[in-house]
C-alpha cells in the first residue's frame, strides 16, 4: 500500500505520466487487471466531470444578482403542472432567503465565483482519482507488467534493467516465445 500522505502531498500524475508512456508503446500486453483499473480510472474521471459542471451550475446561480434569480424560476413554466412551480418556487425562495450571505455579483467578479470553486472541485477530485490509479498499479506489483513497471518507477530503478513482462501460455505459443518472455520497450 502507499504511503497515506501521498494523498495531499504526492504527485503520481508525474509516475503515471512516465507509466502511460509505457502503456502506450506496450498496449498489447495489458492484462484483465490493468485494464480494469483503467476502465475504473476513466469512470472516475467522468464522474469528476460531471460533479465539477454541478458546481459550476450552482454556483452561477448561487452568485445571481436577485433579479436574475427571479428571472430564471419565474414564470413562464416550461411544464404547466403543479409540482413544476412547486419546485421552481422552492429553488428560489432558498436562493433568495440567503439574500445577505450570498454574493450578488456580476462581470468578472461573478466569473471569479463560478470558476474558482469548479477549478478547485476538479483538481481535488482528478487528484484523488489519480492516487487511487497509482496505488492500484502498485498493489499489483509483481503480479502484472504494468504494476512490475510502477513498482520501479516508484522505486526509482526503471532504467537500471531490461524490464521483462510474462504474456499467458496461448498468447507466448502463438508467437513462439520460450517461457512466455517478453521484453517490455521503455519509450
Amino acid at each position: 500500500m502507499a504511503d497515506p500522505m501521498m494523498f495531499l502531498f504526492g504527485k503520481p500524475e508525474l509516475k503515471l505520466a512516465a507509466l502511460d508512456r509505457v502503456m502506450e508503446a506496450n498496449r498489447r500486453y495489458q492484462t484483465k487487471a490493468d485494464w480494469q483499473i483503467e476502465k475504473k480510472a476513466y469512470s472516475e474521471r467522468m464522474w469528476s466531470y460531471i460533479i465539477t459542471a454541478d458546481v459550476y451550475a450552482f454556483m452561477y446561480v448561487f452568485s445571481a444578482p436577485t433579479a436574475q434569480v427571479k428571472r430564471i424560476f419565474g414564470p413562464p413554466d416550461l411544464l404547466v403542472i403543479p409540482p413544476w412551480r412547486m419546485a421552481k418556487d422552492a429553488i428560489a425562495g432558498t436562493i433568495l432567503g440567503v439574500n445577505g450571505v450570498r454574493p450578488q455579483s456580476t462581470g468578472f467578479y461573478r466569473q471569479m465565483w463560478c470558476l474558482l470553486p469548479s477549478f478547485f472541485t476538479l483538481s481535488a477530485l482528478t487528484h484523488l482519482s489519480e492516487c487511487k490509479r497509482w496505488s492500484s498499479y502498485l498493489s499489483l506489483k509483481d503480479k502484472t507488467n504494468f504494476g512490475d513497471i510502477a513498482g520501479r518507477i516508484d522505486d526509482g530503478t526503471l532504467t537500471s534493467a531490461p524490464v521483462f513482462g510474462s504474456l499467458d501460455k496461448d498468447t507466448s505459443d502463438a508467437i513462439r516465445l520460450p517461457n512466455g518472455q517478453i521484453q517490455l520497450s521503455l519509450i
